[in-house]
């Protein structure tokens, strides 16, 4: 994911937060009123998933490198530009070229080591 991309579902995120917690402001005065505790529950939920997902935007992940002549390794960065730049800055060499990062699955990272066995 681009710095773009992730800027633009940071806001989107901050901005489902922010509708959520007036939401459930309005919610809680009801349920004290009659019973909506069905619907308070599933509006904390939803404010929990859009928070846990808004702070996996700024959390490093683990990118794969890929060379130019074959190879792998790895970074950690929160975007996919970054996780570039810092392969780049750490791996292109006189005999190493950085070809590609793309975010690290266990299974591409099982594929990666079965080359070592």
């Amino acid at each position: 994911m681009t710095k773009k991309e992730n800027k633009t579902l940071a806001r989107f995120y901050k901005t489902r937060i922010s509708s959520l917690d007036l939401a459930i402001k309005c919610t809680s005065n009801m349920v004290r009123k009659r019973s909506s505790s069905e619907d308070y529950t599933n509006l904390l939920i939803m404010r929990a998933e859009y928070s846990d997902k808004l702070d996996n935007l700024s959390i490093d992940k683990e990118y794969m490198i890929a060379f130019e002549k074959g190879g792998w390794n790895t970074t950690r960065a929160t975007n996919d530009e970054d996780a570039l730049k810092f392969a780049k800055a750490e791996y292109d060499g006189e005999h190493t070229k950085v070809k590609s990062v793309y975010l690290s699955t266990p299974s591409a990272k099982d594929a990666a080591m079965r080359s070592f066995y």
